[in-house]
């Protein structure tokens, strides 16, 4: 968040393992270890945690890892779905954002946002192929990528799940949608 790192997804062992570069002296240290995947890294409002996707459990889950000196100290956070992916922190550090597919016979995919205190997780999205989760710089809505009529659309939801609305978009696929930065 304070732009001195970066974290990223590199195979160099075999395996995708999530890497943590520091910009301002180019080392680059692996923080997961191999041949377990481990993908998705996505940083916490105040930079001493990541939160990944890891199949280290034998389906996609959600993991956070605290980054210390030299240990990398990592915790489960979801437990109640079939798979749990691209998991991204709310601006408050306590709220997840991420994709999930419950139960196991389902196809759809949502929307949801879990608290990380209390494992209390609320479903925002009802449609069959939500993914691609960006939060807005304020945190009150979430823009996501679905399907509508067979193509790609953009729709966004209240982090209450509240208020829900469709972009407007006349022709194509639109897909992976990013909110920018706010600025002061």
């Amino acid at each position: 968040p304070d732009g001195s790192k970066l974290a990223m997804v590199l195979p160099k062992d075999g395996s995708p393992d999530i890497y943590v570069q520091d910009l301002n002296t180019n080392e680059l240290m692996r923080v997961t270890e191999p041949p377990l995947i481990d993908t998705e890294p996505s940083w916490s409002p105040d930079g001493r945690s990541i939160v990944f996707m890891s199949d280290r459990t034998g389906q996609p889950q959600i993991y956070q890892m605290e980054l210390g000196a030299n240990s990398y100290d990592v915790e489960r956070l979801t437990y109640d779905c079939f798979q749990c992916m691209k998991a991204a922190f709310l601006p408050d550090g306590v709220n997840l954002v991420h994709v999930r597919r419950e139960p196991r016979q389902s196809p759809n995919y949502q929307i949801a946002i879990l608290n990380i205190e209390t494992l209390r997780v609320i479903t925002l999205t009802d449609t069959s192929l939500d993914e691609s989760p960006s939060v807005a710089p304020n945190g009150s809505m979430i823009m996501y990528a679905t399907k509508f009529a067979g193509r790609g659309v953009l729709d966004a939801v209240s982090i209450d799940g509240r208020v829900k609305f469709r972009l407007p978009s006349t022709q194509g696929d639109v897909r992976g949608p990013s909110w920018s930065p706010f600025f002061n």
